[in-house]
């Protein structure tokens, strides 16, 4: 009988054996498993082959400080290639808008693009927590430093155009990162799954697009209040949403 018991035993143990290894048992279960290790040589040998075989696929820290040296090397050849890149641009376009118009107009325009996308680049490759707080942040930025060097460049520089930047793009852009930052938060902090993200996301476009709307003046209070084409100019994002809530309660059901 108490043969057959620490068979039994054995059985257990040589199945908890792998968890005890990577340390994923509780401290009752360990302690158990250390007594029985003690006195079980079968079980200690077949324990002692689990380790010394986990530490032969260990990398050593070499091997992982050369891979961790490469990966920045890449990432660094990345953002220079770029920038390297975004340069030429800026120099032939001021070459060519100080040939054409003998002073800088629509260079302006170009350079300040380029600028905005590199930062963009150089905050997602650096940034290791909260990266898409830190991408909205330059996104948030960078478009209003854009859409300022756009009006001051068509308006003043070539002469063009009128002065839309305080009454319609200003009020947009406001509109439109309302719409992008609360997704972005709760999957950040509240740790919300992509889903549910993209659930408020199409939910918030609605709103951002009725809010453009009102801006730039093709509808009143009163259609809004009315709900005047709602179906044709939201139905896309409704489908979309019922889309994404059955596959997020799906996903949390299967989990």
């Amino acid at each position: 009988m108490e043969l057959k018991e620490k068979e039994l035993a054995c059985e257990i143990v040589r199945d908890l054996l792998p968890l005890y290894v990577d340390g994923m048992v509780n401290e009752v279960s360990k302690k158990s498993i250390d007594n029985h290790l003690e006195h079980c040589t079968e079980c200690s040998e077949i324990y002692h082959d689990m380790a010394c075989h986990l530490e032969t696929e260990t990398p050593p820290a070499e091997i992982s400080d050369v891979k961790r040296f490469l990966k920045k090397t890449k990432k660094m050849y990345l953002l220079y290639g770029f920038g390297g890149l975004s340069f030429i641009a800026i120099l032939v376009c001021l070459i060519v808008d100080l040939a054409v118009n003998k002073r800088i107009t629509w260079s302006l325009i170009t350079t300040s693009s380029c600028l905005f996308a590199d930062v963009l680049l150089y905050a997602l490759s650096t940034c290791k927590k909260n990266k898409g707080c830190a991408a909205m942040a330059v996104i948030s930025i960078g478009t209003f430093v854009l859409l300022s060097v756009i009006q001051i460049t068509r308006y003043y520089l070539i002469g063009t155009g009128t002065v839309w930047l305080l009454r319609y793009g200003l009020p947009i852009l406001l509109s439109w990162l309302l719409v992008l930052w609360p997704p972005v938060l709760g999957r950040t902090f509240l740790k919300w799954n992509i889903w549910d993200c993209i659930v408020l996301f199409l939910f918030l476009v609605i709103i951002g697009n009725y809010a453009t709307k009102l801006i730039i003046g093709d509808y009143v209070w009163e259609d809004v209040l009315h709900m005047r084409g709602f179906m044709s100019h939201a139905f896309g994002e409704l489908i979309g949403i019922i889309i994404f809530v059955i596959i997020g309660r799906t996903a949390k059901w299967r989990k």
